[in-house]
């Protein structure tokens, strides 16, 4: 028999579980479930693999995770509380998912891939010593992070754990004091860092489309410069040269793992693709395909791979092919530390090869668009924490526009682009960020008098535009600005335009197609639609665009379709307030009344202000066509209690 794989090592670990977990069950099953779920795959399971993480294993209501980094564990886990209860805030109290976190850093066994021992046991007994929604670490974690994080600690004394002879001193987080990734990097790591003025590189994810950019000073040097520099040896300690500029990244030539050589075209064009298109992004520094083959078929050492080519990130991967179906395991890797900042698989079958290597490139490509604004974001605020630029300011007004589609984070985004344009008037991700602010106010029906936001986005948009009449994100703002301002014929010209400077701009289709559906044509929507989601599968706004499906589908008549799209759009984003109203609609024209009220409760319980008045003289459309397949949905929300 052989000997099972084991050994020792000290690893910080993480141990949730979701509190009143039977309670929740009993509640309400199918809903406790499928938002549980939702979490883990949109925000539990990116966070452990952004801060480094291993999930050891789950349970039904808990998880076990090991770090090898104590600050990178009490960041994530703080991540999750508070990303977790955003979420769930619209719910009653007593349906809310919270959790309980422990965590321990401590000496563990590791066998055939799970730990085991005394840091797992104490991790565990923090977690059931933890308040509901909030995090308990041992006194070894608090030691690792006091100095490296700006957080308070409550100190909860001692506490005894069964099967360990001495008591350990607990403490409990504060979380209402956390700042999210605000410590300081040692000084050693920041003496390397350019000035901000340097190289203003801004990677800014649009309200449905992205906008990267470069703003470069007079006396910025060119990327090339900047990575010759790196590959000098005689570049000393203040060389800055030796900084990869803010979006510096090269393609290395995927592998391909399916064991047959005549397969190697297909990673080989996947890689020339990726290259392409990333280098598409205006301002970006991509290393050109023929010095990123020359790494093909060798080991390398990624942190030397960005010295030697003066890059910040480096994205590799893997394709395996079998008949008509490929695998696609892409990881984006910070040069400077060698960790893994992102990492995603993506599964295609398609009978058109070339159609299906477009597909997968463009999915890569958009999905590593949204992970770079948060990667970027919080180094800035690592960097910078006292001292941001307008970069930094416009690039975390972005971020806290993609962590919740609510009015308070689009208030405190909007409030970052107005100091944004004041540090540069000419930062257009901040006048475009700052025109969305206001559209938005008016698209979720968060004012009353949608001409005072409207006229000022008018004004901004135009600005950005003037400033850069091929960016594509631009003409994407003016296509959201132009359905707000009822004039859809116009935002399908404006979203036209915007595609046809970026191909792969899946905002722009989506666009397109929510404005056939206003113009009472919903049969054209689905097409568009699913033809940006497949471009960008995971898209912050998915839950957006599966409603815009929903909604033509009950416009067609299509109830049982709609159903089932509003629940894929609650699976999406448990937490945005509108779906529920919908979803409540399908149930009623689909003989299910009795079900449609609760989440018709929910969807006014979060929007109080909100009646039938208040929404007709919203609508985002008021053309005859549009309007006349309306009134059925007015009358199931009145049916269902909706204010006059």
């Amino acid at each position: 028999m052989m000997e099972r794989s084991m050994e020792r090592k000290l690893a910080t670990i993480v141990c949730a579980d979701v509190a009143g977990y039977s309670r929740l069950i009993g509640l309400d099953e199918e809903g406790t479930i499928t938002r549980l779920r939702a979490h883990r795959r949109s925000l539990i399971n990116p966070a452990v693999a952004r801060h480094g993480g291993r999930i050891v294993k789950t349970m039904g209501d808990g998880l076990l995770v090991e770090f090898a980094s104590p600050v990178e564990a009490v960041r994530c886990a703080a991540e999750i509380q508070l990303a977790v209860a955003a979420r769930e805030a619209v719910l009653p109290e007593d349906r809310r998912i919270r959790f309980r976190i422990g965590i321990n850093l401590g000496d563990v066994i590791v066998e055939d891939g799970d730990v085991l021992g005394d840091g797992v046991n104490i991790a565990a007994r923090l977690q059931a010593l933890a308040d509901v929604g909030s995090i308990c670490i041992s006194r070894s974690v608090r030691d690792q992070v006091r100095d490296r994080l700006p957080v308070v600690f409550d100190d909860l004394g001692e506490q005894s754990v069964r099967n360990i002879a001495r008591p350990v001193r607990c403490y409990r987080i504060r979380l209402d004091t956390y700042t999210a990734e605000a410590s300081p990097e040692p000084a050693a790591r920041r003496r390397w860092r350019l000035p901000a003025a340097v190289a203003a590189i801004l990677v800014v994810l649009g309200g449905t489309g992205f906008v990267l950019f470069r703003e470069r000073g007079p006396s910025e040097p060119t990327a090339a410069p900047v990575a010759a520099a790196a590959r000098d040896p005689s570049t000393g300690a203040s060389g800055m040269a030796r900084v990869a500029p803010r979006l510096s990244l090269v393609v290395l030539p995927f592998a391909n793992l399916s064991g047959d050589p005549d397969q190697e075209y297909f990673a080989d064009g996947l890689t020339e693709d990726l290259t392409t298109d990333l280098s598409r992004i205006d301002g970006s520094f991509i290393i050109a395909r023929n010095t990123a083959f020359t790494y093909k078929n060798k080991p390398v050492d990624i942190r030397q791979v960005g010295r030697d080519l003066g890059v910040r990130y480096v994205l590799e991967g893997s394709v395996r092919r079998s008949g008509d179906a490929v695998r696609v395991n892409a990881q984006l890797i910070d040069a400077e530390t060698g960790a893994h900042l992102w990492t995603d698989r993506f599964d295609r079958v398609r009978a058109d090869l070339i159609e299906m290597q477009s597909e997968i490139t463009a999915g890569i490509a958009s999905t590593l668009r949204v992970r770079l604004v948060d990667i970027e974001s919080r180094r800035g605020q690592r960097e910078r924490p006292n001292n941001p630029d307008a970069t930094d300011l416009a690039m975390r007004g972005w971020a806290l526009i993609y962590a919740s589609q609510t009015q308070d984070n689009n208030v405190a985004a909007r409030r970052l682009f107005e100091e944004a344009l004041k540090a540069d008037p000419q930062a257009v991700s901040a006048l475009t960020g700052l025109g969305f602010t206001h559209i938005r106010d008016v698209l979720n029906r968060w004012t009353d008098a949608p001409g005072d936001p409207l006229q000022k986005a008018d004004e901004l948009i135009a600005r950005a535009i003037a400033m850069k009449p091929d960016d594509a994100s631009a003409h994407q703002y003016k296509a959201l600005l132009r359905r707000a301002q009822r004039r859809s014929q116009e935002a399908i010209a404006a979203a036209e335009r915007a595609v046809s400077l970026n191909r792969n701009l899946a905002s722009g289709y989506t666009e397109i197609g929510w404005n056939y559906a206003l113009l009472g044509q919903p049969e054209k929507t689905e097409h568009y639609v699913l033809q940006g989601m497949r471009l960008s599968p995971r898209d912050p706004f998915v839950v957006f665009w599966l409603l815009y499906i929903g909604v033509a589908q009950l416009h067609q008549g299509q109830d049982e379709a709609a159903l089932d799209t509003f629940r894929k759009a609650i699976d999406a984003d448990p937490g945005f307030p509108s779906s529920y109203g919908w979803l409540a609609a399908a149930y009623v024209f689909t003989g299910r009344e009795a079900e449609a009220h609760e989440p018709m409760e929910r969807w006014l319980r979060a929007v109080p202000w909100m009646t039938l008045t208040r929404y007709k003289t919203l609508e985002q459309s008021d053309h005859p066509a549009y309007m006349a397949q309306r009134p059925r949905i007015y009358a199931a929300w009145r049916k269902l209690g909706m204010p006059e």
